[in-house]
């Protein structure tokens, strides 16, 4: 539920932009027999694909990234790979250096149509200005062609003031969440979601699809055990750090938390297998 809630956030196609709105993405990247027509791009600090070192990433979509939606989360690369990529939905990774230099690729458009981390013939004029990398990027490679003009705001890393290794008050809240989910308490589970989720629960009740939306909610939340390791909280908003197992495997992740009517409560949560 939380997912299905989130997915408008993230996604918006390109054609709704205001009309005076500056592109972030234009151009296509052609590999083999799939194009991916460019419609937005984000930018944001992360470790490289090739290394540990650090770096500039940009995904580069077929439709519109919207940094409002994304900046509030701390592993953006994890957000957009869980939250956008899809079967219609492509992304391909280009990375920088952190001065603004091109340095890689990462892409996967199917079984032997991708690179884990490869340079490729690339000519590049992209240049880190006023916080944003702006310019273009092409290659004209036989299996691999692209053209693809880029001004990509690159997201802050300020996610506000420290939370303390529990969570704060955000984390208890986050616990309680974990602990009326776990049991599908549907009376204790609603005050601790947003506004926004909760008007998703309604909906399913009132459709008697609670159950659906229950097991929805539950897919990749840590069920078995769930611990929150930090986080960072700026006015009424927080996202904590948490880890755990589920049934299955051990996930990483984090969760957004929202204060509202004097209370905190759960808006999104996002996780992976470790």
């Amino acid at each position: 539920m939380l997912r299905l809630a989130a997915i408008a956030l993230f996604m918006l196609a390109a054609p709704a932009l205001a009309a005076d709105a500056v592109p972030t993405a234009a151009g296509a990247f052609k590999s083999k027999d799939i194009t991916l027509e460019a419609n937005g791009a984000v930018a944001f600090r992360a470790k490289s694909f090739f290394d540990d070192k650090s770096a500039l990433i940009v995904a580069v979509s077929n439709v519109n990234l919207r940094p409002a939606a994304i900046v509030d989360y701390v592993d953006r690369r994890r957000l957009i790979q869980q939250r956008v990529m899809d079967d219609q939905t492509g992304v391909v990774w280009l990375e920088f250096r952190p001065d603004g230099t091109y340095r890689g690729m990462s892409y996967y458009f199917g079984q032997g149509n991708g690179c884990q981390f490869c340079t490729g013939e690339v000519v590049s004029t992209v240049k880190l200005v006023d916080g944003k990398l702006v310019g273009k990027v092409t290659d004209r490679e036989k299996d691999r062609s692209f053209d693809l003009t880029l001004a990509a705001p690159v997201l802050s890393d300020d996610h506000g003031a420290a939370l303390p290794a529990d969570g704060g008050a955000p984390g208890k809240a986050y616990m309680q969440y974990h602990a009326a989910l776990g049991k599908g308490d549907r009376v204790a589970l609603r005050p601790l979601l947003s506004t926004e989720q909760q008007k998703f629960l309604d909906q399913a009740q009132k459709n008697g699809k609670f159950d659906v939306m229950l097991d929805a909610m539950k897919e990749g939340h840590p069920d078995k055990s769930v611990q929150v390791t930090g986080g960072f909280m700026s006015g009424d908003k927080a996202v904590l750090l948490i880890n755990g197992e589920s049934s299955l495997v051990r996930l990483a992740g984090e969760a957004l938390m929202i204060r509202e009517g004097g209370t905190w409560r759960v808006d999104d949560e996002i996780t992976a297998g470790e």
